[in-house]
């Protein structure tokens, strides 16, 4: 009993069509956090006029090492707060 080479390709092709579709799946039941420059720089320039001195991190996601980009996949906020301490005091979050 041989298998012809047209059904192990089709088979390939399903696997593949389902690996993708997971894949996909995942990616969009995470939320997309875009940067909006405008208005971190609007916030940033409000809280510097009204001189208020940037909290320190009080977040879960903070790691040794990361950037405030690194922040913008879990929370938007956070990444927004830490704009302004790394703006304010010249360094990340320790």
């Amino acid at each position: 009993m041989s298998v012809s080479i047209s059904t192990f390709a089709s088979e390939e092709d399903d696997a593949l069509a389902k690996a993708q579709a997971q894949m996909n799946a995942e990616v969009l039941s995470k939320p997309f956090l875009a940067e909006r420059p405008k208005e971190v720089d609007s916030y940033i320039k409000s809280m510097l006029e009204k001189n208020v001195k940037p909290a320190e991190y009080s977040g879960s996601y903070w790691r040794p090492g990361y950037t405030c980009r690194d922040l913008l996949r879990h929370n938007w906020t956070q990444y927004r707060n830490c704009r302004y301490y790394h703006r304010y005091h010249g360094r990340y979050y320790y």
